[in-house]
């Protein structure tokens, strides 16, 4: 009987306080480990019953020396001790597990005969709801038979079953329990109670569900990004290799896991590949850069970017950009075939423009030479007709004169008439004037002359070819045609013309041509005097200068055109050469006058023309020619 009591508090988990008690027992009783060695169980129980009360009554003063009746007395306030005790702590541990964990038990059908408040929380049902009926009311059916066919066989074989299990609340909604089932037995081992600890995992599911969705969607990217994928350690080790979908020679996963980067990259991108694994991780920026590698004598350009993605470990993504380098080599091949097809035309415009401005300003000349000609010509007949007779004329008239003073002399007194008449005309006036006034003729006569072999002079018509010429006559038919230019107008006073000729020979060139650029530069110093009060002076100097280059001593002659006008800026001195360029006023120039002159002293004659200028300090153009053409 005492047995048996015992045993019931033994079948309540209180091995703890019944081992505290027997190891005080043994501290009483030396030999116990000798008695269970020849004890069976039956003996063995009583046996401890004894020593535990023996040391209960040792403990209690009060009780020693006792019946027999006394000794069952002891022995049912041991028994009523050790279950106060027994139950405090078990009602401490039901409070704890009550706090952090589901606890339910049912009997060996799965009947539901207790469940905590934890119970009642997570699932939405009540008391009333849950007991008597089975777990079947939180099935989710996310489950398979199998997994609970698996669960009964396990716990219906006496043994501990462990899980996850999903659940499905009275509301609809799904969680998680982290599961444990303690089979119950009876004294035949078989279960008569299930014992279920559950915690609520829902959130860590959530979680796992999320990163196995994240993993998913990952995995999904990965393969549907074609460009090779790698990741290594700072060691250089691959810790994952993901090769390009376009890649059919890349090699597996498996062949590269595990291995370093020299030992499957080529020396050369090993090298850079490290470098740029140790840049990643020492400055924790993004770094991307470009390298070219020569497979099967085939060039392949590539694009990487390394990205930190661990305390020590790096994620490349190297991408084939071999089609875009070669479409950019394309492109900026075509680019270059259309800047010089660009180029061509521009030059061809330029030219083109050359040659309009060429055409119109000797065509312009052409005329103007023709129209001077012209004149000159028909000038030069009536006036060689009259300077041919004034010669005659003034004899004639001499000997007129001389027979008109021998009458005087010889006839003193002449007739009324005579004498009437030569007073009406005044014989004496024109017996003096008359020789005077055929004297002036002459002058104009020669004047007109001399003009009119300026105007031949200038035009040249009849010498078109390259030949020896006095530049001066030039220079000074020119003047002779601007002569009118230089005189005072209402907005300037007279412009002084400075002349300082040297001792020049004659030149090989086109003569009319020069002319028209003595022109073209004398008529623009002439109009940068226009509203200047200070009087304007140009000045002429010619002389010999020499010009040195290697293997070469060239003789020229130059020729400096000087004005004191207001100068030309630096702007504008860039562009005066330029076709079509002009600061005048529209109607006032064609831009063309500069552009021809460069181009006759340039290009005809293998000269220079250049303008030196500053603002406020006048002009010079100075015009080198060589003494001989062809050098």
């Amino acid at each position: 009987m005492r047995a048996k009591k015992l045993q019931i508090i033994l079948n309540l988990k209180v091995e703890s306080e019944i081992l505290a008690l027997h190891q005080n027992s043994t501290r009483s009783h030396k030999k116990t480990m000798e008695a269970n060695q020849v004890l069976n169980q039956s003996d063995y129980e009583n046996y401890q019953i004894n020593q535990m009360v023996a040391s209960f009554i040792e403990k209690n003063h009060d009780l020693q020396n006792l019946t027999s009746h006394g000794q069952e007395i002891a022995e049912r306030r041991l028994l009523e001790a050790i279950l106060r005790k027994t139950l405090k702590e078990l009602s401490d541990i039901k409070f704890a597990i009550d706090q952090a964990a589901i606890v339910a038990i049912t009997d060996q059908r799965g009947i539901i005969q207790y469940v905590n408040d934890k119970v009642y929380e997570i699932s939405q049902y009540s008391r009333e709801e849950l007991i008597g009926k089975s777990h079947r009311l939180l099935n989710s059916k996310y489950h398979p038979p199998k997994f609970f066919k698996d669960l009964w066989s396990t716990i219906s074989s006496g043994r501990v079953w462990r899980g996850e299990i999903k659940n499905q609340a009275k509301d609809g909604s799904y969680y998680w329990v982290n599961t444990t089932i303690v089979p119950f037995l009876n004294d035949l081992g078989q279960p008569y109670q299930y014992l279920a600890i559950r915690f609520d995992i829902t959130e860590r599911k959530r979680v796992e569900e999320a990163l196995q969705e994240s993993q998913k969607c990952n995995h999904s990217l990965l393969h549907a990004i074609p460009d090779l994928m790698l990741r290594l350690d700072s060691k250089g080790v691959f810790l994952d290799f993901y090769p390009s979908k376009d890649d059919e020679n890349a090699p597996k996963a498996s062949e590269v896991l595990g291995k370093t980067i020299e030992e499957i990259f080529p020396q050369d991108l090993a090298i850079w590949t490290r470098h740029y694994l140790k840049l990643t991780l020492s400055t924790d920026k993004v770094q991307a850069a470009e390298y070219s590698t020569i497979i099967n004598y085939n060039l392949y350009h590539y694009e990487a970017r390394y990205v930190k993605s661990d305390k020590d470990e790096v994620l490349a993504i190297i991408r084939d950009i071999t089609e875009r380098k070669q479409g950019e080599i394309a492109l900026r091949e075509s680019e270059k075939r259309e800047r010089e097809r660009a180029l061509q035309l521009e030059k061809a415009l330029k030219e083109l423009q050359k040659t309009q401005a060429q055409l119109v300003q000797a065509e312009k000349m052409s005329g103007l030479g023709q129209m001077v000609a012209g004149i000159a010509h028909e000038i030069n007949n009536p006036i060689s007709f009259i300077y041919g007779n004034l010669l005659h004329t003034n004899n004639y008239i001499r000997d007129l004169l001389h027979l008109l003073h021998l009458y005087r002399q010889n006839y003193q007194d002449p007739i009324p008439e005579i004498q009437d008449f030569a007073e009406e005309c005044e014989a004496d006036f024109l017996i003096e004037d008359l020789p005077k006034m055929v004297n002036s003729m002459n002058i104009g006569a020669n004047r007109i002359r001399e003009l009119v072999l300026s105007l031949r002079n200038f035009s040249r018509l009849d010498e078109a070819e390259m030949k020896k010429v006095d530049i001066h006559s030039g220079i000074d038919s020119t003047l002779l045609i601007l002569q009118h230019r230089l005189k005072a107008t209402e907005k300037r006073p007279d412009i002084t013309l400075v002349k300082d000729y040297g001792n020049l020979p004659k030149i090989e060139c086109y003569a009319s041509q020069l002319n028209q650029v003595f022109m073209n530069i004398i008529a623009n110093a002439i109009d940068a005097f226009e509203e200047q009060e200070e009087p304007g002076i140009i000045t002429i100097k010619t002389e010999i200068s020499q010009k040195s280059e290697p293997g070469i001593n060239q003789d020229f002659v130059k020729i400096s055109l000087s004005d004191n006008g207001h100068g030309i800026n630096e702007s504008v001195q860039n562009r005066i050469f330029d076709p079509f360029f002009t600061t005048k006023p529209v109607g006032k120039g064609t831009g063309l006058g500069l552009s021809i002159s460069h181009q006759i002293v340039v290009e005809k004659h293998k000269g220079e023309l250049r303008c030196i200028s500053n603002q406020n300090e006048g002009t010079l153009f100075e015009i080198l020619i060589p003494v001989k053409a062809g050098n």
